[in-house]
C-alpha cells in the first residue's frame, strides 16, 4: 500500500487550520506532489506554496459544488470542526454535521472522487463519565443522551454519515479518530502545557493518581491519514478485501502509541525547557476541590455571559482530567503497518520549538 502514488487532485477542507496545514505539508512532501487544493473559511494564515487556495463556507452548498467541478479532486480530506470546547449547539450540529454532509453530496456529484477519509475524534466512543481503557474500534459510536457531550454527538453523526456513504459512485470512504492532537500550530494543549511548564505550574497534579492518557503528534496524525488515503484508492481498483484487512467504510485511532501519565506531560515539557520536577516536588490538589472550584467558576461565567460563554477549567474539564483515557491501535499497526514516527518526547520537543516563541510574543517578550 505505501507504494501507491496520489495522482488527481487533493482537496483538503480546512487546510489552513491546525491539522489540516500539516497535512498540506505531508502531502506536498509527496513524489511526485500532487495537486493540493485548500478550501476554508480563512485562506490568509498558515498558507504553503505548493497549495491553490479557495475561500469557500462548506455551510454553502453551491459554493461547495462549484469547487469541487473546478477542481474534481481525487483525494478529499475534511478536517473542519468548531472548537471541541464550543457550547453553542447550533454551530456544532451545522459544522460537523450539516457541513459534513454538503462536502460529502457534493464529494458523490462530482464523480472524481476516489478516496474521502473524515477527521473525527476519539471521544465518540467515550461515554465521559467512566474511565476509557485501551478503546477499540469495536466500541460503538454514542449518540445522545448515551453520549452527553454535543461535540461529540455531532462528530459522531458526521462519522456515520462518510461511512455509510462507502462505495457510493465510486468513493471509498474511511474516518481517523487521533487522540489529543498537538504540535506545532495548536493553540491549545499545546500552548496551554508548555504555559503551565512556564509559569512553574508543571508540578501541580489533580488528585492522587496518575491517569494514562493517550496523545497523538500532528505528523503522526497526518502521516497516518496518508497510508489510509493510499490504502483507499489502492481499493479503489479492486474488489473489497476481507473484513480484517478492510480499510474503506473503517474507522481508525491513531496516537503515539504510547501512554503517559497526564499530569506528566507538564513535567516533560518543562524538562525540556531545562527545569527537571522531582517527584517530591508535586503537588497533589484535591479532586473535590478543584470541582468545586470549577462549578463555582462556570455559574460566575455562565451570569456575567449571559449564557454565551464558559470557562478554560469546568467540571467536565476537571473530570476528563482525573480518568483514564487511553485507545488501542493494533488495527491500524496491523492493516496499514502504522508506526508512529515520533515518540511523545520528540513531538513536544517539535513543539515547545514553536509553542515558547508564540507565547514570549503574547506576552510582550515576558515567559512568566
Amino acid at each position: 500500500m505505501s507504494d501507491t502514488t496520489i495522482e488527481g487532485p487533493v482537496l483538503i477542507f480546512g487546510g489552513c487550520g491546525f491539522l489540516g496545514h500539516h497535512l498540506v505539508r505531508e502531502f506536498a512532501r509527496a513524489t511526485p506532489t500532487p495537486k493540493i487544493f485548500v478550501v476554508d473559511v480563512n485562506t490568509e494564515r498558515n498558507r504553503n506554496p505548493d497549495a491553490t487556495y479557495l475561500t469557500a463556507n462548506i455551510l454553502q452548498r453551491d459554493e461547495i459544488a462549484k469547487i469541487f467541478q473546478q477542481v474534481k479532486p481525487q483525494v478529499v480530506l475534511h478536517t473542519i470542526s468548531p472548537n471541541p470546547f464550543e457550547v453553542n449547539r447550533s454551530i456544532l450540529e451545522q459544522v460537523n454535521v450539516i457541513g459534513t454532509d454538503n462536502i460529502i453530496q457534493c464529494a458523490k456529484a462530482v464523480g472524481t472522487v476516489r478516496a474521502f477519509l473524515y477527521t473525527s475524534s476519539s471521544s465518540v466512543v467515550h461515554n465521559q463519565r467512566q474511565p476509557m481503557i485501551e478503546a477499540t474500534e469495536d466500541l460503538p459510536v454514542l449518540l445522545s443522551p448515551a453520549q452527553p457531550e454535543y461535540y461529540s454527538h455531532t462528530k459522531a453523526l458526521a462519522e456515520k454519515l462518510v461511512l455509510a456513504s462507502n462505495r457510493q459512485y465510486d468513493m471509498l470512504t474511511a474516518v481517523v479518530r487521533p487522540a489529543a492532537l498537538y504540535g506545532p500550530g495548536d493553540g491549545q494543549m499545546t500552548i496551554n502545557v508548555t504555559k503551565q511548564a512556564l509559569t512553574g505550574r508543571a508540578n501541580i497534579r489533580f488528585g492522587d493518581k496518575s491517569y494514562l492518557y493517550d496523545t497523538c503528534y500532528v505528523e503522526n496524525c497526518t502521516y497516518a491519514q496518508t497510508l489510509i488515503v493510499k490504502a483507499l484508492l489502492e481499493a479503489s481498483t479492486s474488489a473489497p478485501l476481507p473484513g480484517d484487512k478492510k480499510v474503506e467504510g473503517e474507522a481508525f485511532f491513531v496516537t503515539n502509541d504510547e501512554h503517559i501519565p497526564f499530569w506528566n506531560l507538564a513535567r516533560l515539557v518543562s524538562e525540556l525547557l531545562g527545569s527537571p520536577v522531582p517527584d517530591d516536588q508535586v503537588r497533589n490538589i484535591p479532586i473535590w476541590f478543584m470541582k468545586t472550584f470549577a462549578l463555582l467558576g462556570s455559574w460566575l461565567y455562565w451570569i456575567f455571559s449571559l449564557g454565551r460563554k464558559q470557562p478554560k477549567l469546568t467540571p467536565w474539564v476537571i473530570r476528563l482530567l482525573t480518568m483514564e483515557r487511553t485507545l488501542c491501535i493494533d488495527k491500524i499497526k496491523t492493516r496499514l503497518g502504522y508506526r508512529p514516527k515520533f515518540n511523545n518526547r520528540q513531538g513536544w520537543e517539535k513543539a515547545i520549538e514553536w509553542a515558547v516563541p508564540e507565547i514570549k510574543a503574547e506576552k510582550g517578550g515576558k515567559t512568566a
